[in-house]
């Protein structure tokens, strides 16, 4: 008898030792990073024990039965972990969130881990749609309350002002920064991007060649809120540009971040 679908619209939610058992019943190897937790059952009769409450459980739940795990569920998991490309989400919020979403073919899948709930939730994504999704994790903000222009400033520099400043005063960021010889222009336009931050977080990529070979990108696409606005921060060939980060300039960064690791 065919079992119905799941995991195609509404989430499928697995605590934390589900999912990892999970990924470890279907042999699956090393969690990734993202989503790495810890492995429970500290010796081989407390895991055989574990693994038959959660097989027990997610039989209850319709996720697996005597033929073992569903489908849907186990074909989501493979995506995440043999895919084409992947992006990864490190969050924090109102509490910590991190995500994994994955393309294999035209095959997507979305996993985001809640620490605080100590669940995560897996579902299907459509493909072309794995990048937006991703950066739908992250709550949109309304629109910024004054405008937010570019700032570029050489990536040496900003770190020693930063670390200079302490990160925090934006006063003393600007001063740092004129002091390394920033044009006052660009000292005060990063010192008001710097005002007020809030929540803040990084999203990376990794591409498999056709060899099966893993590439990581080197840079990430970053993001802090501010009080007025959202502001993206890119780093690449030893240069911060700071700008606008609604969710398509996001979703923009990350395509073309997709692009050049996979050149």
């Amino acid at each position: 008898m065919s079992r119905a679908a799941i995991g195609q619209g509404a989430p499928i939610r697995l605590s934390t030792t589900e999912f990892e058992a999970c990924w470890d019943v279907l042999g699956l190897g090393e969690l990734p990073h993202v989503l790495d937790l810890p492995s429970p059952g500290g010796t081989v009769e407390e895991r055989r024990r574990l693994l038959e409450e959660v097989r027990s459980g997610l039989r209850a739940r319709g996720l697996a039965d005597g033929q073992g795990m569903h489908p849907d569920l186990a074909g989501l998991l493979a995506t995440l972990c043999r895919y084409s490309w992947a992006v990864d989400a490190w969050l924090a919020l109102d509490r910590p969130v991190r995500a994994l979403g994955a393309q294999a073919g035209r095959v997507g899948a979305l996993a985001v881990l809640d620490d605080a709930e100590c669940s995560v939730h897996v579902r299907s994504v459509p493909s072309g749609a794995v990048l937006g999704e991703v950066v739908a994790c992250l709550p949109e903000l309304p629109p910024p309350s004054c405008p937010v222009d570019a700032v570029r400033v050489p990536a040496d520099v900003l770190d020693a002002a930063l670390a200079a400043a302490g990160g925090a005063d934006p006063l003393a960021l600007a001063d740092e920064l004129l002091r390394l010889g920033e044009r006052p222009a660009t000292a005060h336009a990063v010192a008001r991007l710097a005002e007020g931050t809030g929540w803040q977080g990084q999203f990376g990529v990794t591409v498999t060649d056709g060899f099966g070979r893993r590439r990581r990108a080197a840079e990430v696409v970053g993001f802090h809120d501010t009080r007025a606005a959202r502001v993206m921060h890119l780093r690449r060939n030893g240069w911060v540009t700071l700008t606008r980060a609604g969710h398509d300039h996001l979703v923009r960064a990350l395509r073309e971040l997709l692009d050049r690791t996979g050149q």
